[in-house]
């Protein structure tokens, strides 16, 4: 019955070693300690788990010849992430954060909340967190700059079925030229709504909800502050 030497004598002639070689990967002081396994002098190697890692084979195997000889490709590229994230601790961080970086905008949320309802007085403007989105899908999909964006929150019933309590509105902040029938983030002395604009032939602008139960306003352009346009909306289901 083959055992331990033969088949790493076997594998070690596979890879096109000598045994001064192999015994070199592993960390053996000479070639005597790859001798006497491969003679049978020695059935259990202290250096098991790095014979088998430096052999390329599966350490049962090895020790008693149960299953398959070689790791599959996934349990390789397991063995060589475990192996690098254990020798480099922050390699792993810093690969991810620059992969973050190259193909995600990092969009700030703002602890002001946008009424979709009667005007709610903004209380904060602090960044509480931020939200990743592809920029490829900001740039070309969306046609924004990633570098012009902010998140805040809905409140209220107004702009129902469009927007609900507690949405998340992805603003575009870049500076608005033309009205369209989108829906906007306003600034009305200190409270902040979100609403269908119109411009009206006499200047004046008109502040329309969706929901038929609010009225319209109307009001001249220096009255309010338009912060964005609503571009994104993202609400649980």
């Amino acid at each position: 019955m083959e055992g331990i030497g033969l088949r790493l004598c076997r594998r070690r002639k596979e890879l096109g070693w000598s045994q001064e070689e192999l015994a070199r990967r592993v960390g053996y002081s000479g070639q005597s300690a790859i001798r006497e396994i491969e003679a049978g002098k020695v059935r259990n190697p202290g250096k098991l788990l790095d014979l088998a890692k430096v052999l390329q084979v599966r350490a049962e195997w090895l020790a008693d010849g149960q299953g398959e000889m070689r790791l599959s490709s996934e349990e390789q590229t397991q063995r060589l992430w475990v192996e690098r994230t254990q020798a480099h601790p922050y390699a792993l961080q810093e690969e991810a954060e620059a992969f973050m970086s190259a193909h995600f905008t990092l969009v700030p949320r703002y602890a002001v909340q946008a009424s979709a309802g009667p005007g709610l007085e903004v209380q904060s403007e602090q960044i509480v967190d931020h939200l990743a989105f592809k920029t490829e899908w900001l740039r070309a999909a969306m046609g924004l700059d990633p570098h012009k964006l902010a998140l805040i929150t809905a409140r209220g019933d107004s702009m129902e079925p469009a927007i609900g309590d507690g949405d998340l509105l992805l603003l575009d902040m870049r500076e608005l030229r033309t009205l369209d029938p989108s829906i906007y983030v306003v600034r009305m002395e200190q409270s902040l709504v979100a609403k269908r604009l119109q411009r009206l032939t006499d200047g004046r602008i008109r502040i329309q909800s969706d929901n038929p139960f609010y009225s319209a306003e109307e009001v001249y352009p220096h009255e309010i502050h338009i912060l964005g346009r609503i571009v994104w909306i993202g609400r649980k289901v």
